[in-house]
């Protein structure tokens, strides 16, 4: 940014993020004027064009968060946001809808979010987990950050219902003690790879895991 963002703009940078990037100007609130938006769009931080209208008839502004603009908010987090107006505390409605979906989605519960690593798993997530680490280092002959297949791990820890291990494993990756992928080159896809694979909370396929650090 070439000058200091004003407090409604950023508002309005804010806007376009909880609307996931991008709004039609005539639904947006506040507008800062077209003076500001031709600055922001100047700096890099939105682009500006005429689309075609959702009523179907003629043209209307369409605005749209930049990289850099997602960029910048995600440096600026700490950056005073009003929420005196409407339109601020709509911004932060929105915000906390989108935070819900994000928990819901990478099954976190929200001290997760505001307290990391302040949760310690039970003795039952423990044990769980020490069993996974065994199987896995049996497996990777003692190695650390060795891909191992899932499809090998389940047949270790065949006494662990699927859905079990599964969560063991997310869980896991979401504390960082385990990295998890996909084969993305399709001759690698063995039958069985196929058969145990495991699908995030986002629905991606995962066919190995590395401990002990990034598999690359």
């Amino acid at each position: 940014m070439n000058q200091e963002i004003k407090p409604l703009e950023l508002l309005f940078v804010w806007r376009l993020a909880v609307a996931g990037g991008g709004d039609w100007l005539k639904d947006i609130k506040p507008d800062p004027g077209s003076p500001a938006r031709k600055r922001l769009q100047a700096d890099g931080v939105i682009e500006q064009e005429k689309r075609k209208s959702p009523t179907g008839r003629g043209t209307a502004l369409f605005i749209s968060l930049t990289d850099r603009g997602w960029g910048w908010l995600g440096n600026h987090l700490d950056a005073d946001l009003s929420t005196r107006t409407q339109a601020g505390t709509e911004v932060l409605h929105r915000l906390l809808l989108r935070l819900k979906t994000f928990i819901d989605q990478k099954q976190l519960s929200l001290g997760d979010l505001i307290l990391p690593g302040a949760r310690k798993p039970t003795d039952n997530e423990q044990d769980m987990e020490d069993r996974v680490a065994s199987a896995y280092f049996s497996l990777s002959k003692g190695q650390n950050n060795v891909r191992v297949r899932i499809a090998d791990l389940r047949h270790v820890l065949a006494s662990i219902p699927r859905l079990k291990l599964d969560q063991a494993l997310l869980d896991m990756a979401s504390s960082g003690k385990a990295s998890l992928y996909r084969l993305d080159n399709p001759a690698e896809i063995q039958a069985e790879d196929r058969d145990a694979v495991l699908l995030t909370p986002s629905g991606e396929e995962r066919h190995v895991v590395y401990l002990g650090g990034r598999g690359s």
